[in-house]
């Protein structure tokens, strides 16, 4: 957390399964100057099958051609497949994570520090064997609607979705607090929702609402939390 050298407050946004919505997603947060963090699905990429979210249709990325679409951002594991970690046997637990460390760091050039739980799902074995393969931090989706920093970064709970009812109540309170210990404004969701749910207008004006301010750091889920 070496951002609390000269802030008190961080921002940062967490977004999974890696699909075509990113694209437009990075273009509106390298506008507002937010960074984020997206969560990739290493064995789904590209023709991995098209579905629909509320009449939008739902496609992955072609991860092999995808480095440019998220530079400047941060790429963690969300899984190889995409599988509710406490189902599988240990065997493919190691497999479903090893590969995606894997599969990211060849395609990416850089080894990922973090990961988003599929589904929110993980149990105590699957903390261990993410620390195992190195991984420093690990976001969950139940929502915290606060702004401490947490001590257990394998289990840390984002503030909340984007489509949360609090989220622009949460996001007054954040700006306008002078905190004197460090705060975490952590907000995830997936892109295509933004497409289904016809939302993208209520997510700029959250970035509007916290664009620019020289007391807000706004970085990745690695910048932010380690």
């Amino acid at each position: 957390m070496s951002w609390t050298a000269h802030h008190r407050k961080a921002l940062t946004f967490s977004y999974d399964d890696g699909n075509e919505q990113d694209v437009r997603l990075i273009a509106l947060f390298d506008r507002y100057g937010m960074k984020a963090t997206f969560n990739l699905n290493s064995g789904l990429s590209g023709d991995a099958g098209a579905w629909q979210y509320k009449g939008a249709w739902v496609r992955r990325l072609d991860l092999r051609e995808a480095a440019g679409v998220y530079a400047g951002h941060e790429v963690a594991v969300h899984g190889a497949q995409h599988l509710a970690l406490p189902e599988l046997d240990d065997a493919a637990l190691h497999r479903e994570l090893a590969d995606d460390v894997t599969a990211l760091t060849a395609l990416f050039g850089r080894a990922p520090v973090g990961m988003a739980y599929a589904y929110g799902a993980y149990d105590d074995r699957a903390v261990a064997e993410a620390q195992r393969l190195g991984l420093r931090y690990a976001r969950g989706v139940d929502a915290s609607h606060a702004f401490g920093v947490q001590t257990d970064l394998m289990r840390f709970r984002p503030t909340c979705h984007h489509n949360d009812d609090a989220l622009f109540d949460l996001a007054a309170q954040f700006r306008d607090m002078t905190p004197d210990v460090p705060q975490i404004f952590c907000v995830w969701g997936h892109s295509y929702e933004l497409d289904g749910d016809g939302t993208w207008d209520r997510l700029e004006r959250l970035l509007d609402l916290l664009a620019g301010r020289d007391d807000i750091f706004y970085g990745t889920n690695a910048e932010v939390l380690l």
